[in-house]
């Protein structure tokens, strides 16, 4: 129980982390949907995992790589440096369309309501925005070393541990999803396109802290 107890408690604290991606997957429900941002959140959780396996068996050697490597964080800054460059640009388009003739905005409105998802490409989408943030990697690190030396789980445990973290993360963003999709309803396309732009200055925000943070394991 006291494993059940922690893993759930420690889900619900990771999944309210601000981080990129809990800003892309609120953006993602807001703007696409709720089955949308599902699929995206899958990608998220299957990097999670991998990046967990990661850190059970070459802990030690991705310690010594991240720390010898310091380009490392000055590739993941610019990736999302530039996917937040892309984003405000994209938005102020999606702005200015609105700033159109009435009959365009209804062209607009049916664009926004007959979102075509592909599961595949938002799978993917998720697993390598993130896969890009090492500090995602030092965070599962950081969890692993935690879990093994504070908590004294051993192998079995820290599977049922960490299986159920990531299980709570999965029901918490569920309902994250659920009430932010909500909001699409309720919010025009200017409205969503400021969102979408306050979204891409959080993103070149994480990518400049990427840059200047110094990868301590």
């Amino acid at each position: 129980m006291l494993i059940i107890q922690n893993g759930i408690v420690f889900g619900i604290i990771i999944s309210f982390m601000l981080g990129p991606a809990f800003f892309i997957l609120l953006e993602t429900s807001i703007k696409k949907g709720f089955k949308a941002a599902v699929f995206l959140d899958l990608g998220i959780l299957l990097s999670d995992a991998i990046y967990l396996l990661a850190a059970f068996f070459v802990a030690e050697k991705i310690n010594i790589w991240l720390t010898t490597n310091s380009f490392v964080k000055y590739i993941a800054g610019s990736v999302f440096i530039t996917l937040g460059i892309t984003f405000i640009y994209k938005n102020l388009l999606q702005i200015k369309k609105t700033n159109v003739a009435a009959r365009d905005v209804k062209e607009i409105e049916a664009v926004k309501t007959n979102i075509i998802i592909y599961p595949f490409q938002l799978i993917i989408k998720g697993l390598g925005l993130n896969a890009i943030n090492p500090g995602v990697l030092i965070f599962w690190i950081a969890a692993s070393t935690y879990a093994t030396k504070e908590l004294n789980l051993g192998d079995l445990q820290l599977i049922s541990f960490f299986g159920i973290t990531l299980l709570t993360m999965f029901m918490v963003d569920i309902l994250k999803i659920y009430f932010s999709s909500r909001l699409k309803e309720k919010l025009n396309n200017k409205v969503l396109s400021i969102i979408g732009m306050l979204i891409g200055c959080l993103m070149v925000f994480f990518g400049v802290a990427i840059c200047f943070k110094d990868i301590q394991l």
